[in-house]
């Protein structure tokens, strides 16, 4: 009996366990950084170790600062900023790339609808960005009609964006025979300024749109893709035995893309990421297991391929 009495006492006098809460993926931009600063094969690692989305990394090579973006706000200021800079350098295309769920994923790491929606947010912050100070009228392509549609309010407030489409995907337009289809040269104004083309990445015709519309466009006016997973063009996933009318269209064309904000992650327990932002060199950077920590190790002008840097270059800092 006096058994039952304590346990009863102990049941309503103590407070109930906390309820677990659901876990968050760990992203780079949330967690703490150590403040250690080693030294690397010439690369000074210098970390802040301030708390929240807010963290920060900072990075010297060679004389010049090369810094992991500390999170979502800085790659669209410093991808904004990066684009004004190519404009002022009269760069003509340009590439924006970066992974949309978490500064230390991959694309395809979400669920495709989610993760255009959340392109489509960043492409909005990113224009917003570039314009401050400097209006641009700007024709925005998203890669087919029903994508437009589907994020057509996003932008209802930018007055100094016109929403447009790449493809309008029929069965004959895959096999490059639609009548339907309408040049780029009809669908572009006069007073548009630069184009910016929104994850491209779907169907090879939307690409293919990209290289029509820079090859009508009589003004040569700038054009950005964001987004547009163009290293899968660039490494072979589409065989030219399977898609000729791809590869002849980038033929020539996807070499002429520099790179404005450029991060590719490369998982695994050798895992890193390639990094550059214009007019920097592309920097290879380091994790820890744990993606904790991040280093710079290596440094480039021209851009490595993913096989150099995840068969090559990585290897050689890992023991």
């Amino acid at each position: 009996m006096l058994l039952l009495l304590l346990t009863t006492f102990l049941a309503t006098a103590l407070p109930p366990p906390a309820l677990s809460q659901p876990s968050r993926p760990l992203l780079l931009e949330h967690v703490k950084f150590c403040t250690r600063i080693p030294v690397l094969s010439g690369i000074r690692r210098v970390t802040t170790g301030v708390r929240g989305e807010r963290a920060v990394q900072a990075f010297a090579l060679g004389g010049g600062g090369v810094r992991f973006p500390s999170g979502y706000d800085d790659v669209v200021r410093r991808a904004a900023g990066a684009v004004n800079n190519m404009l002022k350098d009269n760069v003509r295309l340009m590439e924006v790339e970066f992974p949309v769920t978490g500064l230390a994923a991959v694309q395809g790491d979400g669920e495709g609808a989610g993760e255009m929606t959340l392109a489509a947010q960043y492409t909005r912050e990113i224009l917003n960005v570039m314009s401050r100070g400097q209006r641009k009228n700007i024709r925005l392509f998203f890669p087919d009609e029903q994508e437009a549609k589907r994020q057509m309010d996003l932008f209802k407030r930018f007055d100094f964006v016109k929403v447009d489409f790449l493809t309008r995907p029929t069965a004959l337009g895959d096999l490059g025979l639609d009548p339907l289809k309408v040049e780029m040269k009809d669908r572009i104004r006069d007073e548009d300024d630069i184009f910016i083309i929104a994850y491209p990445s779907f169907n090879p015709n939307e690409m293919i749109a990209v290289r029509e519309l820079a090859d009508q466009d009589a003004k040569e006016r700038p054009i950005v893709v964001i987004n547009g997973e163009l290293d899968r063009i660039r490494s072979g996933y589409y065989p030219r035995f399977f898609y000729p009318r791809l590869n002849k269209a980038m033929d020539g064309f996807l070499s002429n893309f520099d790179q404005a904000l450029y991060l590719h992650n490369f998982k695994g327990n050798k895992g890193g990421a390639l990094f550059r932002e214009y007019p920097g060199e592309y920097t290879v950077f380091t994790r820890d297991g744990l993606g904790l920590e991040i280093s710079a190790v290596h440094s480039q002008s021209t851009m490595p391929t993913l096989k150099e840097v995840s068969l090559t270059i990585l290897p050689q800092f890992y023991s």
